[in-house]
């Protein structure tokens, strides 16, 4: 055989392999975690960064932060707040930090799982997660929020917490909106 074929079989079988990772690793977020890996979308994080407040001095956590796209567009139009990401799945997580690593932003990417972690110090909560996991995390921001924090969801409400204000894309009424929540 060339030195083509070969080296087109072994780019096929790399490319093989990448797929399988992540479909492994989706199938892994499914039956484990309940939440697979979706990107939030453009018109959502451009709106948020774009027409929300932040101070300089708020703590943004982001639950389940996937890829990392929403802290790093943050953090590059508001560079004195202090931005942390939670992701449990590997593979989202791996991209996130790649990410991460290229802006050369300081935001605190934490592998685990956020029911874990200690909420109480964050001014904004932001989450894209999942219908069956928002009553579990209602609870548990409600729990340990301070009085004034504020949520904001793409795309999924909580069951019980009334919302503030909900935003709907300008080019898709009907689909996915912003949520978001004040305690």
């Amino acid at each position: 055989m060339s030195a083509l074929i070969i080296t087109i079989l072994y780019f096929l079988l790399f490319v093989t392999i990448i797929i399988l990772a992540f479909f492994l690793n989706n199938l892994y977020a499914l039956l484990k975690i309940k939440v697979p890996y979706v990107a939030t979308p453009v018109w959502a994080i451009n709106y948020i960064i774009n027409n929300l407040a932040f101070k300089d001095s708020a703590v943004v956590y982001d639950l389940g932060c996937g890829d990392a796209r929403f802290l790093v567009a943050l953090k590059k139009k508001y560079p004195k707040i202090k931005a942390v990401g939670y992701e449990l799945a590997w593979w989202p997580f791996l991209m996130a930090k790649r990410q991460i690593k290229r802006s050369k932003l300081d935001i605190d990417l934490k592998r685990g799982n956020f029911y874990n972690a200690r909420l109480s110090e964050a001014d904004i909560i932001f989450c894209f997660l999942i219908h069956s996991v928002m009553p579990k995390l209602e609870k548990k921001l409600l729990e340990e929020l301070k009085p004034g924090a504020q949520v904001i969801s793409y795309g999924f409400k909580f069951p019980n917490w009334k919302t503030k204000e909900i935003i709907a894309n300008p080019d898709k009424p009907n689909g996915s909106k912003i949520n978001i929540y004040q305690k």
